[in-house]
């Protein structure tokens, strides 16, 4: 075992492996983030492509009331609404009906009984799709809403170039809630993580609440069933399996987002992340080693140096100057990429919720592993 001639070498190794373990963050936050964030993306120019929104619904009477009404005053030529009601015990088939009587666009597909080998919703999807007038197809969860009546004029000519459209989904920000600002910290910060590794070609997920792909990639997938056995997925499994640079784009648009609201406690938001979390294990291993070198390096940069405190060793100063370098660059990308989606982050939360958001990669990573959660909603 090598041992270190004098407490200055010792110093200089304990500074070179803090900034390998750092590099990942630096090369993410100093380099992909910012080419993304920066990178002036236009759209196609051409006629406006007819669009199937396809929402999958179950027990969502309370939600879609909201979701119904701002879908039904998009500003666009052509769409249709198409809401899977999925075995619900509420109101929900109700209120499709009665929006159904006074919009003509918005359709309805009854589903009493899924096929036991399937994911429940990519089952429920499957039908809507089936019956979709139209081959470009936007998805938004039952229990989400949209705040600008051009979110379908803004998302829809991107299929004139682009066969999978990834798009935001942010929960609203309540004002003195952790949970809430923790919500919105993790969103914020997986929205640009995946928006930049699609920038320069890497696509590993998308979120279903904002999603959407043509009926040609679909086929050629063959729908969901690669992986329509796993619980998850629906949108991040199958951008692993048909994403490539030419044919996925991310769109970071104040006008294309949709909105949920955060769950109210710590237990509840837990247990929603850890069934987000459980389709990564069925990434392709390019993906996961990218996505598992980043965390890797995110724990270890603070780990190591709240190691190095007590031992109070005299290139400490060199570690918080590193530390700081990253903290600075974390910041300068959320609120770039807060001021793209019109939301607004307290600057002094960024630190606090990084550090936050450790606790929450190790327990979500380690939940996740023995979470057997049978629902889908």
């Amino acid at each position: 075992m090598y041992a270190f001639s004098s407490s200055e070498e010792l110093q200089t190794f304990i500074t070179l492996i803090y900034f390998i373990s750092l590099l990942p963050q630096l090369i993410f936050w100093g380099g992909i983030a910012p080419y993304n964030l920066w990178k002036n993306k236009k759209q196609k120019k051409g006629t406006t492509p007819p669009v199937s929104i396809i929402i999958a619904a179950r027990n969502e009477a309370d939600n879609l009331p909201k979701l119904l009404s701002s879908l039904v005053n998009q500003d666009y030529s052509s769409f249709e609404i198409i809401v899977i009601n999925d075995r619900s015990t509420d109101n929900t088939g109700k209120i499709i009906d009665q929006f159904i009587q006074k919009h003509n666009l918005i359709r309805k597909v009854e589903i009493q009984e899924t096929d036991t080998n399937w994911s429940p919703k990519k089952y429920a999807l499957t039908q809507g799709i089936a019956v979709a007038k139209y081959d470009n197809f936007l998805f938004i969860d039952g229990d989400c809403w949209v705040e600008s009546d051009k979110w379908v004029a803004t998302m829809a000519p991107y299929f004139l170039q682009y066969d999978i459209l990834i798009g935001v989904g942010l929960y609203k920000k309540i004002e003195g809630s952790w949970v809430a600002n923790m919500t919105q910290f993790e969103t914020l910060s997986t929205a640009i993580q995946y928006s930049s590794f699609s920038n320069i070609g890497i696509n590993y997920m998308a979120v279903g609440r904002n999603f959407g792909y043509t009926k040609n990639i679909f086929d050629n997938a063959n729908g969901f069933q690669k992986h329509k056995s796993v619980l998850s997925g629906d949108d991040d499994l199958f951008v692993n399996q048909m994403s490539s640079k030419k044919n996925t784009v991310t769109i970071i648009n104040s006008n294309a987002l949709t909105y949920s609201l955060p769950e109210k406690d710590w237990k509840t938001w837990f247990r929603q992340k850890t069934r987000h979390v459980s389709a990564s294990y069925h990434y392709k291993f390019s993906n996961k080693l990218i996505l598992g070198t980043l965390s890797a390096s995110h724990i270890s940069v603070y780990f190591i140096y709240l190691l190095m405190i007590p031992l109070e060793m005299a290139n400490l100063l060199q570690l918080s100057v590193l530390l700081l370098i990253r903290t600075l660059l974390i910041m300068v990308c959320f609120k770039k990429f807060t001021k793209m989606v019109g939301e607004k982050i307290k600057w002094w939360h960024i630190p606090i919720l990084d550090l936050m958001l450790i606790a929450y990669q190790i327990l979500i990573g380690v939940s996740s592993v023995i979470s057997k959660r049978k629902t889908w909603i």
